[in-house]
């Protein structure tokens, strides 16, 4: 009878150890797939043009000189008059400044920035001096401005063709303003205004 009991305890414990194993087997693995999604951007052209609305050219003051012209002799009469070799606009010594019949070419540097995007990767930069504003006046004094350029180190025209290299403001192309003035007909000190210069960028 006793041998009867434990083949029928061994076979419970035996049956409730393959319970036990099966509940903590290793689970069976789900299905997986995947699914890649390809992208694009479209950019639109855009460009940012910085300028300066004014800008004041403060010219440094000429040292002041003393030129000795050497000895004159002159001739005089009784009456009080002198003739001989007196000083005209000819005969004068050279000034460390001169200006008579010339032009001086100024260069506004880093005056102009462009940054944007275009189809290419560049953009048209233009200047032109507004019409009827192409001199600086003070009184009936006047300082004649022509030939106005654009320059960005690699090119200098009226009109140029430079890179844009994106909008950061990191990597905005910045360039210069050259201008010749003429100070022929200037005859006074002080501010002189009036000539004004219009950049144009557009992306190509």
């Amino acid at each position: 009878m006793n041998t009867i009991k434990n083949i029928i305890i061994a076979a419970i414990i035996f049956t409730g150890m393959s319970f036990s194993a099966k509940a903590f087997a290793t689970p069976v693995e789900g299905v997986t797939t995947t699914g890649t999604t390809d992208l694009s951007a479209t950019i639109p052209e855009f460009i940012v043009l910085h300028y300066y609305s004014t800008v004041a050219m403060d010219f440094a003051t000429p040292t002041a000189e003393s030129l000795d012209e050497g000895k004159l002799e002159l001739d005089a009469d009784w009456k009080g008059s002198t003739t001989g070799n007196e000083l005209n606009t000819k005969n004068l010594m050279k000034a460390d400044l001169e200006l008579d019949n010339t032009k001086t070419t100024v260069t506004l540097k880093n005056v102009w920035a462009v940054r944007g995007f275009s189809k290419n990767g560049n953009a048209k930069i233009s200047i032109a001096l507004a019409s009827g504003h192409d001199k600086m006046k003070k009184e009936n004094s006047e300082i004649v401005v022509s030939n106005v350029k654009v320059s960005d180190n690699t090119s200098t025209s009226a009109e140029i063709t430079t890179s844009l290299k994106g909008i950061a403001k990191a990597k905005a192309t910045v360039g210069s303003v050259e201008m010749d003035l003429d100070f022929t007909n200037t005859t006074i000190a002080g501010n002189h205004t009036g000539a004004k210069y219009t950049l144009t960028a557009s992306t190509i």
